[in-house]
């Protein structure tokens, strides 16, 4: 069965689809993308996507995180 595509916009509430403790909400930033030049032709290689979320002690923290280990968080949607 084929699983229907997600797509993160900036804005958006996520979670991480693994099951941890204190496990955070966090809402997207954007998508992060690195630059490589091979050959002297450029090219955007894609990362992940950047999140940030606050911490227990309420320190704001950042990451960037791949598409596969985030879920979309429709049960905090504005």
């Amino acid at each position: 069965m084929e699983q229907a595509k997600v797509y993160f916009l900036p804005g958006d509430l996520v979670s991480l689809r693994q099951e941890i403790p204190n496990k955070p909400t966090m809402y997207v930033v954007k998508k992060a993308t690195k630059r490589i030049t091979i050959g002297g032709v450029k090219n955007d290689q894609f990362q992940g996507i950047l999140c940030r979320w606050f911490s227990t002690d309420q320190k704001m923290q950042e990451g960037i995180f791949n598409t596969k280990d985030l879920t979309k968080d429709v049960n905090n949607a504005f």
